[in-house]
């Protein structure tokens, strides 16, 4: 081989850029109810109990009005941006130009942190009254499953999941309106609750279950499962499992929720793109008495 031959080598780089792997889109938002708004808060739905009919046992007596309760819950917005730039200089040693996919990247970046305000909305207290100014927390009394059902510490399980249905039906949940139950479960608790369905059945939908390698779909117990890895923790370590009805949660969007640009930075030596994005939005527990916590062990 000629000495110096080294300096004709060449280097060829790909045309064709992506993403690595990441959650592309929001899972949980989308099951929420929907609403947008202007200004700095924005009321998500005015809800009212007039309580039980009482009997009426004696004639002409006089009519006693009992007060009706009414809860206003609020939402406020967050706001969340991500540019990128991108020079000349960059594109001729790419040899390719990814302006498209750092703006899908971007959209993928806001869509987390949209999920985010969903999972924090779930237990966080919520503020109500005339103008949103008044802290509920979340009715870890009522409705929460406790991480003992089933076993003692244990992972998600179907003993769980009847617990919950049984709670819900209890309070007078998807009954009359046939709500559909969603519950976001992490990697961790799919596979626990997919040991348990392995061992206790062996049915043609428990089969496909396997088959498919995943709870999403399934329609298991006619429940909507929600593959996610955005959860929350307790003080004692465990997954707080959320269940809920499109009632139960919402989201709220200002200003279109999320817009994009490319535009050329000329404030800039060598005058590069940039691709822009910017998200509006806020989530909150909408009707609390569609809600529920299912405590599960990660272990």
């Amino acid at each position: 081989m000629p000495a110096n031959s080294n300096v004709l080598y060449s280097q060829q780089y790909t045309s064709a850029t992506e993403l690595v792997a990441q959650q592309l889109r929001p899972r949980l938002t989308p099951l929420f109810s929907q609403m947008t708004a202007v200004g700095q808060q924005a009321v998500m739905a005015q809800f009212i109990d007039v309580g039980e009919a009482e009997d009426r046992n004696e004639l002409y007596t006089p009519i006693a009005a009992d007060d009706v309760i009414h809860t206003r819950p609020w939402v406020f917005p967050s706001n969340c941006d991500k540019a990128v730039l991108f020079d000349s200089i960059e594109q001729m040693q790419m040899a390719a130009n990814p302006t498209s996919d750092y703006v899908q990247g971007i959209v993928a970046a806001i869509n987390r942190k949209m999920d985010n305000a969903g999972v924090n909305a779930f237990f966080a207290s919520r503020m109500v009254g005339q103008q949103g100014t008044t802290a509920e927390a979340f009715d870890t009394t009522n409705r929460v499953i406790g991480v003992d059902v089933g076993g003692t510490a244990s992972g998600l399980n179907v003993e769980k999941i009847q617990a919950l249905l049984e709670s819900m039906r209890s309070a007078e949940v998807g009954i009359d309106d046939d709500e559909t139950i969603n519950i976001a479960i992490s990697p961790k608790q799919e596979r626990n609750l997919m040991n348990e369905i392995e061992i206790i059945s062996s049915d043609f939908t428990m089969k496909r279950i396997m088959d498919s390698g995943t709870m999403v779909g399934s329609g298991y117990l006619k429940i909507n499962w929600v593959l996610t890895n955005k959860f929350t923790l307790d003080g004692s370590g465990y997954e707080q499992v959320p269940a809920w009805t499109q009632r139960g949660m919402g989201f709220c969007t200002w200003n279109g929720g999320m817009s994009t640009k490319v535009s050329q930075r000329d404030d800039l030596r060598g005058q590069p793109w940039q691709a822009y994005g910017q998200g509006h939005y806020g989530a909150v527990r909408r009707d609390a008495k569609r809600v529920w916590q299912i405590k599960a062990s990660r272990a």
